[in-house]
């Protein structure tokens, strides 16, 4: 299973938020260019895709391709470095910051058709999460509750409604998306996309062919729910544990803080 990490986010949020909220240099320097990818973090400052890609070899993933912006040299700098990455890593350029569903179609080439995760960079992610995705037969995606988020992840209601809700059936099909709902029409069972994915080559058509949204961006949610108006199924798998994200730098010590207690229980 090949796991298609979403690089590419200029980090515009972490790079406008209070740098004078992180520990050392590395951290403020990393902020001010907006890479949350290699942004240090945990005990040793170790840069966060160093725990994405981890995460992913321990579910069990074989490969990784980052999709990442014209100028990566630093990341590709680090991953090239002394201490190699945990899985074998690839590139794929998104040309142009045209949304999630446009970073996705840029991996089309690398994926070469096969079954693949969709991962945000910036997130680490439940290994049991990644697992159940990996262990589908066809196309999913993880649903954390509402409950979930608060309880394990300690988001807020206003940073939960940022995201989207989903909608299945009761067989747990995948019906509808409501990007950003209002967080009083939240409630704690409401399940939650966090941009978790096992997708095929028919969502890869899905993201050439969508439209662009208001904002001018091609949106994977968007793109996924034409691939199943054409007939794709997407399985909603319950998904819990806690999702570390780093948007602001804000999150950074948090996540820092809860990397640093997991390293130091093992």
């Amino acid at each position: 299973m090949t796991a298609v990490v979403l690089a590419a986010g200029r980090g515009r949020r972490l790079q406008t938020s209070d740098s004078g909220l992180l520990a050392d240099a590395a951290q403020r320097a990393a902020a001010a260019r907006g890479l949350k990818v290699l942004m240090p973090v945990g005990a040793g400052g170790r840069p966060l895709i160093d725990y994405v890609l981890a995460r992913l070899a321990e579910a069990g993933c074989t490969s990784a391709v980052l999709v990442v912006p014209p100028e990566h040299d630093t990341l590709a700098a680090h991953l090239a470095g002394p201490m190699p990455p945990a899985l074998p890593v690839r590139f794929a350029v998104q040309p142009t910051p045209d949304g999630t569903a446009g970073a996705v179609a840029a991996a089309a080439p690398a994926v070469d058709g096969a079954p693949f995760l969709v991962v945000n960079g910036d997130n680490l992610y439940p290994v049991p999460a990644l697992r159940a995705l990996i262990a589908l037969d066809g196309c999913g995606l993880a649903g954390f509750s509402c409950a979930s988020l608060a309880d394990e992840s300690g988001f807020t209601p206003a940073r939960i409604a940022a995201f989207a809700a989903v909608e299945c059936d009761a067989a747990g099909w995948l019906t509808g998306m409501r990007e950003k709902p209002p967080a009083d029409a939240l409630s704690p069972a409401t399940v939650v996309s966090m941009n978790l994915w096992r997708l095929d080559r028919s969502v890869l058509d899905a993201c050439r062919d969508v439209a662009p949204s208001p904002r001018g961006e091609r949106e994977l949610p968007d793109a996924v729910m034409l691939a199943v108006a054409r007939g794709t199924r997407v399985r909603v798998v319950p998904a819990g544990g806690a999702v570390l994200d780093v948007t602001t730098a804000a999150d950074v010590p948090v996540v820092s803080r809860a990397l640093a207690a997991l390293e130091a229980g093992r």
